[in-house]
């Protein structure tokens, strides 16, 4: 009985026994979940459903593509762009202010076309202008500043025969070259001034233009002569009483007045004393509008007035006064005749770049000798320089402006200025 007792309690206690090992054994399973459960709770949880990625699609990608190609295409060209530059100064204020503006316009309107256009392809042209108030010194001082702080050495459609003159010794040594100034003087007209090409300011053959008319279709000899007594008017004066002199005529009176005050009312007196039947006008258009209007104010209304190119303005400033005849002459076309290419160009660059400005020949010139100087740098070569630039317009004979023709003189160092035309203001 006791062998059996202690089989049974032997049985139990191994029994149970195994069972508390199973217990054991569950309980640590049941621990480590919990603890693998709290440490996923610790973890961030990613939400797929928040978080989308799209792939670019193909023309997504062309396009960023195409995007990054343009700029860089753009930045590419920019760092390529070579500008060139000239100078000018000219009266911007002051009694001048009209013929600098004018002037200054016509240059930028021809350069930004040009710019527009890509004609020059990576070259752009500028202008930078200094304004002088008509006054020599400030001229030859502004000059001088393009030239030394902004090392600027080609010159465009600067204003004033005194101002040029006082920095010849710089266009003498080739350090600048002088495009198209609007003066003159036999010291800028020599064959060997080779950094000069001269502008508008060749007055002989306009005044002998006029005389022609006058002595051969008019048949008119009492003929009188108005003028300012600065020197480039004087030298015209001079000029026109010697091709009068051809002609066997004296004119019957010579008068000048004070191109700082302007006032011609002694000048007037002193032709209206000898009765010219008429007057050549070698001046600027306001005094000229003053005299015509102190000879009507005396009843002196049979006296026919002329002009050169710088009375262009007389027959605006007079609307007011009726049908007034006045002609003055050009070397340059009309500007408002459209039919010539050139002159059609000019009309639509003008209005687009400048619209406030009107149609008149000072604007139509400077038009026409910034696109000679286009021209000119459309067959050069890089690098651009001033004497490439000189070199192809000496080269210019017979040259086809869009109608217009070119046609150097070594002599005068002039690119146009014999053909005249009159134009009835």
């Amino acid at each position: 009985m006791k062998k059996q007792f202690f089989l049974i309690l032997f049985f139990l206690t191994f029994t149970l026994s195994g069972q508390e090992q199973k217990i054991d054994l569950a309980t640590q399973q049941k621990e480590k979940v919990e603890i693998i459960a709290k440490e996923k709770v610790k973890a961030p949880i990613l939400n797929k459903s928040k978080i989308q990625i799209t792939p670019l699609k193909k023309t997504e990608q062309n396009e960023k593509k195409t995007t990054s190609l343009k700029t860089l295409n753009k930045q590419e060209k920019k760092e390529k762009i070579k500008e060139i530059v000239f100078g000018q100064t000219g009266s911007f204020s002051g009694s001048f202010k009209a013929y600098g503006e004018i002037i200054k316009n016509a240059i930028n309107a021809c350069f930004k076309a040009a710019n527009d256009s890509d004609n020059l392809a990576d070259i752009k042209l500028r202008l930078e202008s200094l304004d002088d108030k008509g006054k020599a010194h400030i001229a030859a001082k502004n000059i001088k500043k393009l030239f030394n702080r902004n090392k600027i050495n080609m010159f465009l459609g600067c204003m004033g025969t005194r101002g040029v003159l006082k920095v010849l010794p710089l266009i003498k040594t080739e350090k600048i070259a002088m495009f198209f100034p609007w003066g003159g003087d036999k010291k800028l007209m020599q064959p060997n001034l080779i950094y000069q090409i001269n502008g508008l300011g060749l007055t002989a053959p306009q005044t002998e233009k006029l005389i022609n008319h006058i002595v051969n279709d008019l048949s008119l000899t009492k003929i009188g002569i108005f003028h300012s007594d600065g020197d480039f008017s004087t030298q015209t004066a001079k000029a026109a009483i010697n091709q009068l002199a051809e002609f066997g005529i004296a004119p019957v009176k010579t008068a000048s007045y004070n191109r700082f005050t302007m006032n011609i009312e002694n000048t007037a007196q002193k032709l209206i004393s000898v009765d010219p039947k008429v007057v050549l006008c070698l001046a600027a258009s306001m005094p000229t509008t003053k005299l015509i209007n102190y000879f009507f104010s005396k009843g002196h209304f049979g006296t026919l007035f002329f002009g050169i190119d710088s009375t262009l303005f007389v027959k605006t400033i007079l609307k007011d006064k009726g049908d007034i005849k006045f002609e003055y002459t050009s070397s340059v076309p009309n500007p408002k005749n459209d039919k010539l290419a050139i002159v059609k160009e000019y009309q639509t660059n003008l209005k687009k770049y400048y619209p406030e400005e009107t149609f008149n020949i000072l604007s139509l010139a400077y038009y026409i000798q910034a696109k000679i100087i286009v021209e000119a740098i459309k067959t050069i070569e890089k690098p651009i320089t001033k004497e490439k630039i000189i070199e192809v317009i000496e080269g210019m004979k017979n040259f086809d402006l869009g109608g217009f023709e070119i046609n150097f003189n070594p002599f005068t160092r002039y690119a146009f200025g014999q053909n005249i035309i009159l134009i009835k203001g």
